[in-house]
């Protein structure tokens, strides 16, 4: 996720700018791996004087035309990487436009993916967890543990979108499903195959509800834990009148796996006792 700011000399023309630009893309792309549609750049001109540089320290002769690369994100691919996109992008910029080596000045900042939102006011974390989890679902079997940002991805999307794919996974073969007795479907459920067949519908089913909505508070995570706090509204078809309720879903991780998956909910919170 480089973010790059590129400063220069006022006066360039639309094709030199345009090479300029592509050159340190193709330069992140071949040699920190970034994604090729993953390019988000400012250009900054400036006037005579604005540009205040040595001309000769640590390198050089630097002319009237040194440019700066400033690039943040998620940059830690490591001291050799990063010696080759230095020499790939001064190699692209003097192929084409034709920059200097000598001109060439890069400075870079690693920031993790939650320092990060493109769009939406969406954490960069959900993006980074959502690519990742991608990757794995096209490769399976090649991931045997999760880390904390993507499983809170997974539970998000659980209940935010009612989207099983990413958290099935994750599921231990031996997961145990806990749901407080006192509801209609209440219980103790064991297996993926069982935790899929409870979150592929609303809790309960039509028997139990006319409609059933949940809004996600938030999703926190440890090392051996992830907590979904949601707010439901629900019409009971006991009663047939809306109610709002708060329940809890604690998820336990051991080793990097969702081993369980248990809910705490106020049974009393709705005229029919069966929140979900």
């Amino acid at each position: 996720m480089p973010f790059v700011n590129i400063s220069l000399a006022r006066g360039k023309s639309d094709r030199y700018l345009a090479s300029v630009s592509q050159a340190v893309h193709d330069a992140l792309v071949a040699e920190l791996n970034m994604k090729p549609d993953d390019n988000f750049q400012l250009i900054h001109q400036y006037d005579p004087g604005e540009m205040v540089f040595n001309r000769g320290f640590r390198g050089g002769p630097r002319s009237d035309d040194w440019i700066v690369f400033t690039i943040t994100g998620d940059l830690d691919r490591g001291e050799r990487a990063k010696r080759r996109f230095y020499q790939t992008l001064v190699r692209l910029l003097e192929e084409r436009p034709g920059v200097r080596p000598a001109d060439v000045f890069v400075t870079m900042t690693e920031l993790p993916p939650e320092d990060f939102s493109f769009a939406g006011g969406v954490i960069g974390t959900e993006f980074a967890a959502a690519e990742s989890l991608e990757a794995a679902a096209k490769a399976p079997g090649t991931r045997d543990t999760y880390t904390r940002a993507e499983m809170t991805y997974a539970v998000t999307q659980l209940f935010r979108n009612r989207d099983r794919g990413p958290i099935l996974p994750m599921l231990r073969d031996d997961v145990v499903l806990t749901l407080p007795t006192t509801l209609p479907y209440g219980g103790e459920f064991t297996g993926p195959a069982a935790f899929g067949d409870f979150f592929a519908k609303t809790p309960g089913g039509g028997a139990v509800w006319k409609s059933f909505d949940s809004v996600v508070d938030d999703v926190l995570a440890a090392d051996d834990h992830v907590i979904a706090r949601l707010t439901n509204t629900a019409v009971p078809k006991a009663t047939g009148k809306k109610v709002v309720f708060q329940n809890l879903w604690f998820f336990g991780v051991v080793a990097g796996r969702i081993t369980s998956a248990q809910l705490y909910a106020d049974t009393a919170a709705t005229t029919s006792g069966a929140p979900g």
